[in-house]
């Protein structure tokens, strides 16, 4: 009998990658086999992306390529782009079906017309089971979804609607699930997970909770808004269990641009908090986004916002060139021209990266905890965000999936080595 096998290819945010495996979950409760994207297979599913056009044109891209891959030499399709974009993916012939965000962890069920024996095997009770890590070592958690930011520039909030978190038993329970079955970092996620309430709960009292539980792992913050970085999250990020990383959006370094965004906080805000939470844990890394290309960014914005990125030093800059989003305030601006917007990404990218490489140079030979993992390689990511490249050898691949001691031993531009400490 034909082992029935499927595809997910997920682009976009980590709440996208946790919904890929709650989706995964359910497939192979179902009696289906995971092959990587690009191998062959029954089922292929983009998990799509749409926060700026460039997304979605990878998204378009990728499509074409699953499709390739299918063995109906179609793919089904879901994400953010169903939700602005449905009638152009409906209207590609390389798309069987469409599923919105609402309808993600439903998606098994809906599938109709690719094998009535999938449809039949569905058991509804695993729906919402919780998601195991697929394709990777790390769990991630959604604990959030939504957002009511008023950012010019954004699309988010209309295609994940508002703000809604989700219960802290529930959290707590999957999270014992994944140290159950081994998981050494839980990656907690949504779209604005700095403004999860439940009950009394916050997210700095859920993390708490979550580092209550026995067991051998870590827990990673994503990315907080600035303004809803409490002092209570800067003590717990002090813990053994929780990773020395945040990511802080910050998009310009214009006081200008920041309130032409509808961004609810000022540059010296910003610099303040940076400071604060160094202070209170020098070795963090503090990651950030930056927008370029903003229709109202002029020269000496552009100007500021390298300084800022200078004098903060960030461990990594996630930059976007601006594109315009159809349904947002700044999508009825005059863009600027794309030479200008090329031009000062180049010269961005040439900063984050002498910043980028001046945090990683601290750490040579010295020792940070690090999920052991297997990706193009034998890799370790340490607790402060370091992506270390190691030895390839049974003694490595015999830590993966397990937090160990490693020592950085090297870095450049592209690459950061090390050893296991044994």
């Amino acid at each position: 009998m034909h082992e029935k096998t499927f595809s997910i290819k997920t682009l976009g945010c980590k709440c996208n990658q946790y919904e890929s495996a709650q989706i995964a979950s359910q497939f192979i409760s179902s009696g289906l086999t995971a092959v990587p994207f690009g191998s062959s297979a029954d089922i292929v599913i983009i998990n799509t992306c749409t926060v700026t056009d460039k997304s979605n044109k990878k998204c378009r891209n990728y499509i074409r390529q699953g499709a390739k891959f299918s063995k109906t030499g179609k793919v089904i399709v879901t994400g953010c782009m169903v939700e602005t974009h449905k009638d152009e993916l409906d209207a590609m012939d390389e798309v069987l079906a469409t599923y919105a965000n609402a309808q993600k962890e439903q998606l098994i069920g809906l599938v109709g017309g690719i094998d009535s024996n999938i449809r039949n095997n569905v058991r509804h009770e695993i729906l919402n089971e919780y998601a195991l890590p697929f394709m990777r070592t790390r769990g991630y958690i959604k604990i959030q979804d939504g957002c009511d930011g008023q950012c010019s520039y954004c699309i988010v909030p209309k295609v994940r609607g508002n703000p809604t978190s989700r219960p802290v038993d529930d959290i707590v329970k999957h999270a014992q699930f994944l140290i159950e079955h081994h998981c050494p970092e839980i990656v907690l996620t949504g779209i604005t997970i700095g403004k999860y309430t439940h009950g009394s709960d916050t997210l700095a009292s859920l993390i708490k909770k979550i580092i209550s539980l026995d067991g051998s792992f870590r827990v990673r913050v994503t990315s907080v808004e600035p303004t809803h970085v409490s002092e209570d999250l800067i003590e717990v990020l002090k813990h053994d269990k929780v990773c020395k990383h945040i990511h802080l959006p910050l998009q310009s370094g214009s006081d200008t641009v920041l309130s032409d965004m509808h961004r609810p906080y000022s540059v010296d805000f910003y610099i303040q908090l940076v400071d604060r939470i160094r202070s209170e844990i020098p070795d963090i890394a503090i990651g950030t986004d930056i927008i370029v290309g903003y229709p109202a960014e002029y020269s000496d914005d552009f100007e500021a916002t390298l300084d800022l990125v200078q004098r903060l030093s960030f461990a990594y800059v996630h930059q976007f060139s601006y594109s315009s989003r159809e349904g947002t305030l700044a999508g009825n601006y005059r863009p600027l021209p794309y030479d200008v917007i090329y031009e000062r990404a180049q010269r961005l990218r040439q900063v984050a990266q002498k910043c980028s490489q001046q945090y990683r140079e601290q750490f040579i030979n010295k020792i940070r905890p690090a999920v052991i993992e297997k990706d193009d390689g034998i890799t370790a990511l340490t607790d402060n965000y370091l992506k270390v490249s190691l030895e390839d050898n049974h003694y490595s691949r015999s830590k993966v999936g397990t937090i160990v001691p490693v020592t950085i031993t090297a870095v450049s531009v592209d690459t950061i080595e090390g050893a296991i400490v044994q």
